[in-house]
């Protein structure tokens, strides 16, 4: 393979590590499901339900006496992950200028690399702190209806994670 296309195949692979990092986020945070589109009628400004973290905790049944330990879990353990990511598209932003550079300088871009991969590893392990927390609250029925909806809703079903529905994953629904 030539340089460039290295070069092409790392942005790249680096672009999909986001994605599947950014959609892993969306759904522990609750994003959209199939047949649901935006807030609930319930949800208003006073309802004490109305955070996405609480959402979640409601979707995998945990009573409302803890719901909101939940959600204040998976917020708080979530500090600092926006800096990352601003950090993150930063150092994408600075990769790419110097892989486009007239002369690209391989040292220079391979140096880069390894400051990317530094954040992403930290921000992985924020995420992860974050999911640890969040089910650390959990009762094991709790827990385990957590995970399937992480395996679910984050892609694990499409790469063969076991205990997925049938059908969850992208494949079988593209066959359809």
């Amino acid at each position: 393979m030539s340089r460039d296309g290295l070069k092409i195949a790392l942005v790249l692979s680096l672009a999909f590590n986001v994605a599947v990092i950014g959609a892993f986020v969306y759904g522990i945070a609750g994003g959209p499901m199939p047949g649901r589109f935006g807030r609930s009628i319930m949800h208003g400004p006073g309802d004490p339900f109305s955070g996405r973290g609480v959402r979640l905790a409601r979707q995998i049944g945990v009573p409302h006496e803890r719901a909101l330990h939940f959600s204040r879990t998976m917020a708080d353990s979530s500090e600092g992950m926006r800096d990352l990511r601003e950090s993150l598209q930063r150092k994408r932003r600075e990769l790419v200028e110097l892989i486009g550079a007239s002369e690209p300088d391989e040292a220079a871009i391979m140096a880069k690399v390894d400051e990317i991969s530094a954040l992403q590893g930290q921000l992985e392990r924020k995420l992860i702190h974050r999911v640890l927390g969040a089910s650390s609250t959990l009762n094991p029925k709790e827990r385990e209806r957590f995970m399937l909806m992480i395996r679910t809703r984050c892609g694990g079903c499409d790469i063969g994670v076991t205990e997925c529905p049938e059908g969850a994953g992208k494949e079988s629904e593209v066959g359809k």
